[in-house]
């Protein structure tokens, strides 16, 4: 699961963004917590981030999404051809330069490194992976392994322009000739079998990103691969209210998909079809993203959506939230990463106040992220548990309003 996320100068972020998926010691919906059975730390399901169009909300997740590419992308390469499922996460990847991605509004932020830092646990033990690059040249990278019920982390590789120290795990490892662009980590997954690289490459491998800037995303459809995950999805749209109960597919005589068909029961017992691009968009949403969200509860993994409110209505938005919030139907901790503009959500009923965060240009261009449980209001309180969080957010009482240019920073408000 993830821990932490931080970045500094990248793209409209100048000064280090800080995300934490730690629980923080409050009251709010403690069933909902996820508890690391090792250790008993708790850690949180979801996280959602809200703001203004351009504030910077995107790029949080886009920061975490391009660290995980500068990674796998060479791993990625030396496997593709005996896996076909790369494939996809290669056309992602394609064209990525670090030297595009610095802070702009800063003269000399092109020459300073573009900073990431994570924390993620995996099986009994957690992991901190460092990666700094300046013009797509790594000057720093590192990796530290803490097992679970130990108090001392151990070192598995620190690489600098100075030189590299490696851990007893990598001990024997070649790095003299390894050019600077190659991240070590990917370098090593490839080549050896080290049991704390192999197991952050396959964290990063099962993150999954949903995107919906592109409008194609939402014509596609993402069957099931089983009759128990088909009759699961089905059950959920019932749910939903989304009167759909099979699918039915047209191939040509090649195999090829040439026509979806959504079956819908009448009152009369009878069955109607319809093509898939007639449904209507919000409905073709779901169909592209539920399969995936199924998969992530299942195998307990990381989802990251940007505007996954877009074209839902708020009681499908809050039905999806609440299938990782729930522990009932999240058992094996799948947290849940998004971005959103939907107040209805922005609830005690639906989140936790360290669920709730905001994200916001100051006056220099730069944007901030702050979580809601930080937030010190004009009078120096944080807030409370039974505040109307979606109200004083459009009031700007947040800071990060898309109406009201105002910017708090620490308690300070930062006139644009």
């Amino acid at each position: 699961m993830l821990s932490q996320f931080s970045f500094s100068n990248y793209k409209s972020f100048k000064e280090e963004a800080f995300l934490d998926f730690t629980a923080e010691p409050i009251k709010d919906n403690k069933k909902s917590v996820i508890v690391d059975q090792a250790d008993g730390e708790e850690f949180l399901p979801v996280l959602v981030i809200y703001g203004p169009n351009g504030g910077g909300k995107s790029t949080v997740l886009e920061a975490l999404g391009y660290l995980r590419m500068r990674v796998l992308r060479p791993y990625v390469i030396s496997q593709i051809e005996d896996n076909a499922k790369y494939e996809a996460l290669l056309q992602k990847s394609s064209g990525m330069e670090f030297k595009e991605k610095y802070h702009k509004f800063c003269s000399v932020c092109s020459e300073q490194p573009i900073s990431f830092d994570i924390m993620l646990r995996t099986d009994g033990s957690q992991y901190r992976y460092q990666l700094s690059c300046i013009h797509n040249e790594i000057v720093e990278e590192n990796l530290y392994q803490l097992v679970i019920g130990k108090e001392d982390a151990s070192v598995i590789f620190e690489r600098s322009l100075a030189g590299c120290v490696l851990g007893e795990e990598l001990e024997g490892v070649p790095v003299e000739k390894l050019k600077n662009s190659m991240p070590l980590i990917a370098h090593t997954a490839i080549n050896y079998n080290v049991k704390p690289v192999d197991e952050v490459i396959s964290w990063f491998l099962n993150v999954n990103f949903l995107d919906y800037d592109n409008p194609s995303k939402e014509q596609q459809i993402i069957l099931p691969k089983t009759e128990p995950e088909r009759i699961e999805m089905f059950e959920m749209l019932q749910k939903m209210d989304i009167h759909i109960s099979d699918f039915r597919i047209e191939k040509d005589k090649d195999g090829n998909i040439e026509n979806i068909y959504t079956k819908h029961l009448m009152e009369d017992g009878g069955v109607v079809e319809i093509p898939f691009e007639e449904e209507s968009s919000g409905t073709r949403k779901l169909f592209s993203c539920l399969c995936e969200i199924i998969n992530c509860l299942k195998s307990g993994t990381l989802l990251i959506a940007d505007e996954l409110d877009a074209k839902l209505h708020p009681k499908l938005l809050r039905y999806i939230i609440e299938l990782f919030t729930d522990p009932g139907k999240n058992r094996h901790g799948a947290q849940l990463l998004l971005t959103s503009h939907d107040i209805t959500t922005m609830t005690a009923e639906v989140y936790r106040r360290d669920e709730i965060w905001f994200c916001a240009l100051n006056a220099r261009n730069a944007s901030k992220l702050y979580s809601l449980i930080s937030f010190k209001k004009e009078n120096g309180q944080t807030p409370r548990g039974d505040e109307a969080y979606g109200k004083q957010y459009l009031e700007g009482r947040y800071g990060a309003d898309p109406y009201i240019r105002k910017f708090w920073i620490g308690g300070f408000m930062d006139e644009q």
